[in-house]
C-alpha cells in the first residue's frame, strides 16, 4: 500500500542531488531540515490509488469467491457429503479480503485522492 514518505529520506535525496546543500547543512541546518519536510509532504498520491476500475476488478473476483465457496459448500451439506477444509478457506480468505479492502488504514487513514 501506501508507504509515508519521511523527511529524512527526502533529505537524503536532496543532499545526494546537491553536493552543495551538504555545505549549507552545516552552516544553517533550520532551512534544509524545512524544505525536506516540505518536499516530504508534497508527494503525490500514485496513480494506481485512483484507478477505481482494479478495485472493482478485486471486488468482483473476491466477492464471487467467496460466494462460490459459500453456495458450494451448502450444495455439498444438502448432497450429505462434508465440505473440504479447501473450501473453507478460499472462502474465508476471499471475504477476509474484502474486509481489507475496505477498512481504512490505521497509519495513514485510508488511500488519498480516491
Amino acid at each position: 500500500m501506501e508507504q509515508q514518505v519521511r523527511s529524512a529520506s527526502e533529505m537524503v535525496k536532496m543532499l545526494s542531488a546537491d553536493p552543495a546543500a551538504l555545505n549549507k547543512l552545516k552552516t544553517d541546518p533550520i532551512p534544509v531540515l524545512k524544505e525536506a519536510a516540505a518536499r516530504a509532504e508534497d508527494v503525490t498520491t500514485p496513480e494506481y490509488f485512483k484507478d477505481r476500475l482494479v478495485y472493482r476488478i478485486a471486488v468482483i473476483v473476491l466477492g464471487s469467491l467467496a460466494l462460490i465457496a459459500a453456495i458450494g459448500s451448502i450444495v455439498l451439506v444438502f448432497a450429505g457429503k462434508t465440505t473440504p477444509e479447501v473450501l473453507v478457506a478460499l472462502g474465508s480468505a476471499g471475504v477476509g479480503a474484502l474486509v481489507g479492502l475496505f477498512a481504512p488504514s490505521p497509519v495513514g487513514g485510508g488511500a488519498k485522492g480516491g
